[in-house]
């Protein structure tokens, strides 16, 4: 007998659970020791994407393992589908895996080729007392039934998800008591006008919404007080977050005509990167005490806005700009004078504008240690002149290195 053999059950199902569940069957005629192992595996994955593979064959497959599973607990079940597969078919698998004590579920159903329908889960599964972590793609929850039942849910992703109405996230997320992440991707016409988060226990959330309207109108709303880490990638038409004092990171990609709404909530941040709408709104008389590293993303975005967040962010020790246009006088930032260390600008083009804000970012950043810019010019030539302009700037800090990316 191999060596591996001799090693203990729960090692040797670490090992099988690591591999496609149809791979995990064939290692049952290895010998005598491995032939019922496949049974007591509590990771469960499928994945249906050969046009050539027999659509009974698979189902059968699928029915059959489940079926004769003894695993105590199934940790994980995790569906990759892009063939059609009915209700029914699907509805079976779940209600099979919720009775064992399903702990996550991975559903991600898109199937080529054909009229695409979201899949109707099986009621079961939203009354699941056992599920920590669910992920659900192209999914229709319009016939589920509330109130539904998370009581151990930690982690939710909704993408590509069509809603009943506006109350159908609303009322899903109420019943996630200790919820910690949320991902959500929204789709064109998910029925949903104005999408609320609001979930006490939330700390990592997700959202992109710039496919997601209903009747090409918009709008989000959050109030998440426990909220550490906020990405958003959104254009609806207007947003009402709460403040977020617990947050740490930040990066929203927004358009909203109502942008000062959403920054005045960020005070807590220390990390933040920006890419906003132009001409958006400052949030009047808000400091950003704990701000360390800004990222600025400015290809819509007036000068202003910069120097707003340069003005009042005093522990402001990194600054990455992506693009720049528009540019005005003001007075010098203190962050700029007493704590900006590093300064990063990637797409740097030589523009005027941009010449200007190099030399008032070099000359004023009294403590500036390292300015990594790197250029794209149009040519060989052209190049050669940007780098000597560059090098030929005044620097206010003695110490500064300056690198060309």
């Amino acid at each position: 007998m191999d060596r591996i053999s001799f090693l203990p059950d729960d090692f040797l199902l670490q090992i099988l659970s690591l591999l496609p569940t149809k791979d995990v069957l064939t290692t049952s005629v290895l010998s005598r020791r491995w032939r019922y192992l496949w049974k007591l595996v509590h990771k469960l994955e499928y994945t249906y994407c050969d046009r050539n593979a027999g659509h009974g064959r698979f189902v059968s497959f699928v029915d059959r393992y489940l079926l004769l599973s003894t695993a105590p607990v199934l940790e994980s079940l995790q569906f990759n589908i892009r063939r059609k597969c009915s209700d029914i078919e699907i509805g079976f698998w779940i209600r099979t895996a919720v009775k064992r004590g399903l702990r996550e579920l991975s559903f991600d159903y898109w199937p080529h080729n054909t009229i695409n329908e979201p899949s109707k889960l099986p009621q079961s599964l939203f009354t699941c007392g056992t599920l920590v972590v669910l992920k659900l793609t192209d999914v229709s929850l319009v016939d589920v039934t509330f109130p539904v039942c998370f009581q151990l849910l930690k982690t939710l992703q909704l993408s590509c998800v069509i809603y009943l109405g506006d109350e159908t996230p609303q009322k899903l997320l109420s019943s996630c008591k200790i919820l910690q992440e949320l991902d959500v991707n929204r789709v064109k016409n998910d029925n949903v006008t104005v999408f609320s988060i609001k979930v006490p226990s939330l700390q990592k959330l997700i959202f992109d919404g710039k496919w997601g309207t209903h009747d090409g109108i918009s709008e989000f709303v959050m109030n998440a007080p426990s909220l550490k880490f906020l990405e958003i990638n959104d254009c609806s038409n207007e947003c009402m977050v709460e403040k977020m004092p617990e947050l740490v990171a930040a990066n929203p990609e927004a358009i909203y005509w109502n942008t000062d709404n959403i920054l005045s909530s960020f005070t807590s941040v220390k990390r933040l990167s920006l890419c906003l709408a132009e001409e958006s709104p400052f949030p009047t008389g808000e400091i950003f005490h704990q701000l360390v590293d800004l990222e600025f993303c400015t290809c819509e975005t007036e000068w202003d806005l910069l120097m707003y967040f340069l003005k009042h962010s005093p522990k402001l020790r990194a600054l990455k700009l992506n693009e720049i246009i528009g540019m005005s006088q003001s007075s010098i930032p203190e962050s700029l004078m007493f704590s900006l260390e590093t300064l990063e600008w990637t797409t740097y083009r030589g523009w005027q504008v941009e010449k200007e804000l190099a030399t008032f970012l070099l000359k004023y950043s009294r403590r500036l240690k390292t300015a990594t810019i790197s250029p794209q010019p149009t040519s060989l030539e052209n190049k050669h002149r940007m780098l000597t302009e560059l090098a030929l700037l005044s620097r206010g800090s003695t110490t500064c290195q300056l690198v060309f990316g």
